[in-house]
């Protein structure tokens, strides 16, 4: 494997504390497309990356930037523009390079999850000052800058299209280093944890409620219904009501009878 080791000094070290402070910079080579530069920051905001560096952008700064960056203005305003590759990873002493070509490259070549498990074990040994590189968005990254690198990382995608669109690459890497690292708090769907459950004395009487009214509307025959019951008791046993839960059902019972009666009359 080719290190880009020998290309700084030894001297340069870098002390880290945790896996939040060795976060990788996100290294955007030639892009074409100001709109790809402010969603790969919004990107970045998202999965809790924190540096952008621009290597000879077309149209930067630029407007659409700004409008496609959202919650990633930050990231965006601290952006970092070089003139070449060699400037922009010349503090690095690890560097990752996405290609979805295959060049004969002698590399290791890591899926997003496999680099950001090894991205992992060099955090931890507290000596990685890393980035990863991402082409421009016709032609990807010249053949020299991925000799560069330390790995290579590639996307897998079905068919015959393994393109993605500049903003989604970064969006998958940046996602896997995220649920490797551990080092922010997905902001998902919490679940509801202060749930009183329904006592074995509340589940009882719904069970007894729901039967008597499935007999009085004739769903259960007289002289069956014991299998159907048991089924009924599973199904709501694995759903693990709650108190308000059996309140609303039985509410829903008494009113079917009562809309019945209703009917009737």
């Amino acid at each position: 494997m080719q290190s880009i080791m020998k290309k700084i000094p030894w001297e340069v070290t870098y002390s880290m504390s945790s896996l939040s402070q060795a976060k990788p910079v996100v290294i955007l080579d030639r892009t074409s497309h100001p709109g790809n530069i402010g969603a790969t920051a919004r990107v970045m905001a998202n999965m809790g990356l924190t540096e952008l560096r621009l290597v000879a952008p077309e149209r930067f700064p630029h407007p659409e930037a700004d409008q496609f960056a959202a919650s990633g203005q930050e990231i965006l305003m601290g952006a970092r523009v070089f003139a070449s590759m060699d400037e922009a990873v010349g503090d690095l002493n690890f560097l990752a390079a996405t290609t979805n070509r295959s060049r004969g490259q002698r590399q290791t070549v890591l899926t997003p999850r496999q680099l950001a498990a090894r991205w992992v074990e060099l955090a931890e040994e507290g000596t990685a000052r890393g980035g990863i590189v991402f082409g421009t968005e016709r032609t990807g990254l010249h053949t020299v800058d991925v000799d560069r690198a330390d790995v290579v990382c590639n996307i897998p995608t079905t068919g015959p299209y393994g393109s993605l669109n500049l903003s989604h690459a970064v969006m998958v890497i940046a996602y896997e280093l995220m649920l490797a690292t551990k080092t922010d708090q997905a902001a998902g769907l919490v679940p509801v944890v202060h749930r009183t459950l329904a006592t074995a004395d509340q589940m009882n009487r719904l069970f007894i409620h729901l039967e008597e009214v499935l007999r009085q509307i004739d769903f259960i025959k007289p002289g069956h219904g014991r299998h159907l019951m048991g089924s009924l008791k599973a199904l709501l046993h694995r759903a693990a009501l709650d108190r308000r839960e059996v309140s609303i059902l039985r509410g829903i019972l008494h009113e079917a009878i009562a809309s019945r009666g209703r009917i009737k009359s």
